[in-house]
């Protein structure tokens, strides 16, 4: 996923610093969260680094959080919530002790940096987010709140739904251009042929949300209301999209048509129930996008591994499609007949999951 993320931001014109375990780092200007926050596809949140240093004691977390000049981020009267702690090869790893030592010297922090000598947690949420790796500590500070994987389209779900940022790599890993069809035939509530939609029409994905920074003290809201106003500008609603959705169940078919709704775009997708086999479209070259139930979900690996057997029907049916599937099974290839141009491990929820992309041939 990094390398993905990577490749929007590069695009963004953003320089990156670093790219690796599930974060990319990179240099912005102020305010860039905003923009940032409405239009990456990818990324699971946008965060500020606010701080960096070594600890091996909890004395050494303390005084080192004291050294950082926190006022330039957070305000006299904020809430501030340690979100999450990370810890891995080092000396400092007991998760709720460490939680509390950075709230307090936090708190300790603001107080000397304002003058003050209470500190009154009143107006927006600040989460911190804390960071130690090999001893050293990192402090980051969340601009959106919940993740950027609920763009605020899907209020109805599958059993087992694929997170929206992951559909959205998967869309991006493909190559899917928007002259060609996209298919997914086993669509569940819709998040693949949503995702792309948005990404076919230019639909900026956090466009309809909030974030954490709209109660922030320093939330600009004249810049925030010009940038969102700009960016639905660039939306082209004239594009026409070849994607089709099938589930065989119709329930799903109802769910998925359904979120397209809440967005408004369910003429640029074709929903319909039938089962993989009855799927018949004159297309010559395309993209099959998909999630095929898997184990996990179908509580039934025998079942998930003849329904990837009989995913070969797709392969004889459309040979010169490009295919970009998502599953936790690690030997996809074998039944689904065709080695993978290349394979990639992610974690979706829970699991461990892998993208597998097929060429046509």
């Amino acid at each position: 996923m990094e390398k993905i993320l990577s490749n929007e931001l590069k695009k963004m014109g953003y320089k990156l610093k670093n790219a690796n375990n599930g974060i990319v780092e990179f240099y912005g200007k102020e305010y860039d969260y905003y923009k940032l926050n409405i239009l990456l596809r990818t990324a699971e949140r946008v965060m500020i680094k606010i701080g960096e240093f070594y600890a091996e004691t909890f004395d050494e977390l303390f005084d080192g959080i004291l050294d950082i000049d926190l006022k330039q981020y957070l305000p006299k009267n904020g809430k501030i919530i340690i979100d999450k702690v990370r810890s891995s090869k080092s000396k400092l790893y007991n998760k709720s002790t460490i939680q509390s030592i950075v709230k307090k010297s936090i708190i300790e922090n603001l107080k000397k940096g304002y003058k003050i000598n209470t500190y009154n947690e009143e107006k927006g949420v600040y989460k911190i987010r804390v960071y130690i790796k090999n001893n050293k500590v990192t402090l980051a500070l969340d601009t959106s709140g919940d993740g950027l994987h609920k763009r605020g389209y899907r209020k109805y779900v599958s059993e087992a739904p694929l997170r929206e940022t992951i559909a959205a790599a998967m869309i991006l890993k493909s190559g899917w251009k928007r002259r060609y069809p996209l298919i997914d035939p086993f669509c569940g509530s819709g998040t693949i042929p949503i995702e792309g939609v948005l990404y076919g029409l230019n639909i900026p994905p956090g466009i309809y949300r909030d974030f954490s920074f709209n109660d922030w003290y320093n939330f600009n809201s004249n810049l925030f209301d010009g940038m969102k106003k700009e960016l639905l500008k660039e939306i082209d609603y004239n594009k026409e999209l070849k994607i089709y959705g099938y589930d065989k169940a119709y329930k799903m078919i109802e769910i998925a048509r359904k979120n397209a709704g809440n967005f408004d775009i369910n003429k640029y997708i074709t929903f319909v129930k039938a089962n993989m086999e009855s799927i018949n479209l004159d297309y010559k070259e395309g993209h099959i996008i998909t999630n095929p139930p898997y184990g996990d979900r179908l509580k039934d690996k025998d079942h998930a591994e003849k329904i990837y057997e009989q995913m070969r029907y797709l392969k004889r049916k459309y040979p010169d499609f490009k295919y970009t599937i998502i599953t936790s099974h690690e030997e996809f290839e074998d039944f689904f007949g065709s080695k993978a141009k290349n394979k990639k491990k992610i974690i979706n929820g829970n699991h461990e999951a892998y993208i597998y992309y097929f060429e046509g041939v």
